[in-house]
């Protein structure tokens, strides 16, 4: 495979991450918000070239623009390194997919993801979609983009270039996006161990390993409606052989938490957001929904503790 390295924009670390976590899966993961630091580094120009750092062939901690090249072209993704990165032992992955129309730059932006990967030590990692949006099989612009493929493969090179931990990959994004979190859960679930879509949770019929999922999606979503998210949310909790009924709790006045745990396969969450809109809760307004936004929890906050406590079987 052929790899282009578009861009190296390397952040000096300035203090350690938290690490990656627990190694094992914990059923009682977390859900309370987490405090992550929001202060960027400072920002120092390296050269664009892989070193060898502790055990693996890769580069530091920094951001990134890379591409792979497949029959279709180029698929270019922005790569985020967290600060405490040193290359002595695997760390998780997350995938942030944008939604239709917007960008992997976007979707940096709007999620808020990129300190919340130095907080918790996961290399962060935003694919452009061909086109500015993702092949829902069944279900949305089936247009024939092997897009599936194309996150399998850049996996692949992530492998080659930093130390990952493959039982913790994990998949996140917003409406379409978040749909295509949902498809890669389902049909690369030897690859990806949970998944947390943001207004578009999707279930294709899967087979396979459970996948932990954690979803979040308002009830004033005019652009994927409220109605497709609690059956899908109950299909995933099924395929994860989780108890019938949810524990269900209020934990603000516009948010109630379904929680399927004592699962004989993954954990499965669901974030219903009264009034909300087609938005990342606890994003800033404005910036990338449409409509009211929550802001009694963080769905980047939430994921990260919920991917901590999250680890893909043998």
């Amino acid at each position: 495979m052929r790899v282009a390295f578009i861009l190296a924009l390397l952040l000096v670390a300035g203090a350690c991450s938290g690490g990656d976590g627990p190694s094992t899966p914990d059923s009682t993961a977390t859900m309370s918000p987490g405090d992550a630091p929001w202060s960027p580094a400072p920002v120092a120009w390296l050269p664009d070239r892989a070193a060898r750092i502790g055990g693996c062939y890769t580069r530091g901690p920094g951001d990134y623009i890379d591409a792979i090249e497949r029959l279709e072209g180029a698929r270019s993704f922005r790569l985020h390194i967290p600060t405490g990165y040193d290359g002595s032992h695997g760390v998780p992955v997350v995938f942030n997919f944008h939604g239709q129309g917007r960008s992997a730059e976007d979707q940096d932006n709007y999620s808020g993801l990129i300190p919340v990967a130095d907080t918790e030590g996961f290399i962060l990692v935003s694919p452009e979609g061909a086109y500015h949006q993702w092949d829902i099989l069944g279900v949305y612009a089936d247009e024939g983009n092997d897009d599936v493929g194309a996150v399998s493969e850049i996996l692949d090179y992530l492998k080659s270039q930093f130390c990952i931990d493959p039982g913790r990959v994990f998949a996140t994004g917003i409406s379409n996006g978040g749909q295509m979190a949902a498809q890669v859960g389902c049909l690369l679930p030897y690859q990806f161990a949970g998944i947390a879509p943001v207004a578009g949770i999707v279930y294709q019929g899967c087979d396979g390993p459970p996948v932990a999922v954690i979803a979040f999606h308002g009830t004033e979503d005019y652009n994927v409606p409220y109605e497709s998210a609690p059956e899908a949310v109950r299909e995933w909790a099924r395929y994860n052989r989780c108890p019938e009924t949810p524990e269900t709790e209020r934990t603000g006045e516009f948010v109630v938490r379904e929680s399927y745990f004592g699962c004989e396969g993954a954990p499965v969450v669901f974030y219903t957001l009264e009034g909300g809109g087609h938005t990342w809760p606890g994003a800033e307004d404005d910036t990338g929904g449409i409509g009211p936004t929550n802001h009694e929890i963080r769905a980047s906050d939430l994921l990260g503790e919920f991917f901590r406590n999250v680890r893909r079987g043998p």
